[in-house]
């Protein structure tokens, strides 16, 4: 017998009748057709058009409301940290090494058939990169927070007596990203050759073998994984999220899965993603610099408020030092320097202020103990008024002017 008959006999039957595969992990391990025991060559072609069947299955609903429902329950920023990654221009080998009849293979769901990235392994890739950052001391990571956040090594030669612990994250498997829920793909699986070059010369080490140049090269009909995942750590806040920053080292910088040195694994943040966090953490930032603008504003006024106030009370302790005819001169001058220093001399506040040396000018003369103040004080507030007159209505300059002089002097100064 040189075919092996790898389908139930009912499932040709559905076929033909128009009945479509909605689980791709399940037409994987279940719809190869024959087994062409014999003719290497033939079998495979053969993989390779059953694996290109198996890529060409679109995602199924169930599968999708899985996804969005497995969104919502990790939607929490107080317990989950998130990450959405994308393949960076290359595929995912993930599980490449479990036995397969088909002789490869991919971490599938049991139940949809959509491929996953297991948590343990996510967990490992993150441990050895907070690892590298604790051996190196660097970003104030050490060893003790590595066995805190992932376990200890209960494998270290170097510590025999550790004890084996789970440690304080928790890594979930990730999910694949359906392209209609924000991942970059429609389907979560493409063919892949890998060819294998001198097997049998490795293979016995080099020893009663042909010379690689010799031997032909053994391509190898692959299925392997492209688009996007779903990442998620458990944790308190700031623990898990210094968890997802480990992982998403490793990630772009390590890669996961086999083959890794021939440049497959590598994710780089989802484009969409990416701009989405970027005007997240601007927002932020402008968030917090307008407070800290604000609060800057505040200290200033509240800096300015304290050093008026200090200055409004040594003024007040100053002019209570003063003579009474000393605090009016004092006042009538402080209203003309302000007048001066206004760039609109005829707006409102020019005009109130002009207001307002009228009365104080009434005040002055209204005045009755001039005659009994010091000639030096007389004078000084007849220079005052002098500069004031001018500001004053046409029809009373003079005669402020001939009330003022008339006042301020006595026998002496004749």
């Amino acid at each position: 017998m040189t075919a092996i008959k790898m389908r139930r006999q009912v499932l040709p039957e559905l076929i033909k009748e128009g009945k479509k595969w909605d689980n791709p992990g399940l037409f994987f391990d279940k719809g190869f057709e024959e087994w062409n025991a014999e003719k290497d060559g033939e079998r495979g072609e053969d993989i390779g058009d059953h694996i290109r069947i198996v890529c060409d299955i679109p995602v199924s609903d169930v599968y999708k409301a899985a996804y969005r429902r497995w969104l919502g329950k990790t939607a929490d920023k107080n317990r989950f940290a998130r990450w959405f990654g994308q393949l960076d221009g290359t595929r995912l080998f993930i599980g490449l090494g479990m036995a397969h009849v088909l002789e490869t293979q991919v971490c599938r769901h049991p139940v949809y058939g959509m491929p996953y990235i297991p948590g343990s392994a996510l967990k490992g890739l993150a441990r050895a990169k907070a690892k590298q950052y604790a051996d190196k001391g660097e970003y104030g990571m050490s060893q003790d927070i590595v066995n805190v956040l992932f376990g200890p090594d209960c494998n270290d030669p170097k510590h025999p007596e550790t004890e084996a612990d789970t440690g304080y994250l928790i890594f979930h498997d990730a999910w694949w990203i359906p392209k209609q829920e924000g991942g970059c793909e429609d389907k979560p699986y493409a063919p892949e050759i890998v060819t294998v070059h001198a097997v049998e010369y490795y293979k016995n080490q080099g020893e009663i073998a042909p010379h690689p140049d010799m031997e032909s090269p053994n391509p190898n009909q692959q299925l392997a994984v492209q688009g996007s995942f779903y990442f998620v750590v458990e944790g308190a806040q700031q623990w898990a999220e210094l968890g997802m920053k480990f992982l998403t080292l490793a990630l772009e910088a390590d890669g996961i899965g086999g083959k890794v040195a021939a440049g497959y694994g590598y994710f780089v943040e989802e484009e969409e993603r990416r701009k989405e966090r970027e005007a997240r953490e601007k927002e932020e930032r402008d968030k917090i610099a307008a407070e800290e603008a604000k609060k800057e504003a505040q200290r200033v006024a509240d800096e300015k408020a304290e050093q008026e106030k200090i200055a409004a009370e040594k003024e007040a302790a100053w002019l209570s030092s003063l003579t009474p005819e000393k605090q009016l001169t004092h006042e009538l001058n402080t209203l003309l320097d302000q007048h001066d220093n206004l760039t609109n001399k005829m707006g409102p506040a020019a005009k109130n202020i002009r207001s307002d040396l009228q009365g104080q000018l009434k005040k002055i003369l209204k005045h009755n103990k001039w005659p009994d103040a010091e000639v030096a004080d007389r004078q000084e507030a007849l220079r005052s008024i002098e500069r004031a007159v001018p500001l004053l209505d046409k029809k009373i300059r003079q005669k402020r002017l001939n009330a003022a002089k008339a006042l301020l002097k006595t026998k002496d100064d004749e």
